[in-house]
């Protein structure tokens, strides 16, 4: 996969940027920013939402279901220490997906890469790190590490 690098834009927006590809990230003006992005609560669910969409639309075109896929989600937030608790996700299917097709549906969704992260989450390792300490062009090295090279 390509480097994630989140830059400042200004405020509590921050550029997220992933090759060719940007969207901004910023806080809500209740929170403090200007609510000129998705928050990255809503980003996060975003991503298991387009997911789950992306799955479901193959399968169905793969069983000739023509129609375009919809998902919805409502998610619960936890106080202490402050969380996503609980994710509520509607799949809206196109017309003519068949009853008996539901549970294989329902397994599509299950191997989602991000439904899979949320149920086995990876190690996240932090690292913190001074300019002089990052090279001008970080990249991955090798498949599948997060490393950066450094001087």
């Amino acid at each position: 996969m390509e480097l994630i690098t989140v830059s400042r834009k200004g405020g509590m927006a921050f550029d997220v940027s992933v090759g060719r590809h940007h969207l901004t990230c910023d806080m809500a003006p209740e929170d403090g920013g200007a609510g000129a992005g998705l928050s990255p609560v809503e980003m996060f669910a975003g991503s298991l939402g387009a997911c789950i969409a992306m799955m479901v639309q193959c399968y169905c075109e793969t069983c000739g279901c023509d129609g375009d896929v919809g998902v919805s989600l409502a998610l619960e937030l936890l106080p202490k220490p402050k969380r996503i608790g609980a994710v509520v996700v509607d799949v809206e299917l196109p017309r003519g997906v068949s009853e008996d097709r539901r549970d294989a549906i329902r397994r599509v969704v299950r191997e989602c890469v991000i439904h899979e992260t949320l149920r086995h989450p990876p190690d996240v390792d932090v690292e913190i790190l001074t300019d002089r300490e990052l090279r001008p062009d970080p990249e991955p090295v090798g498949a599948g590490t997060l490393e950066l090279r450094r001087n």
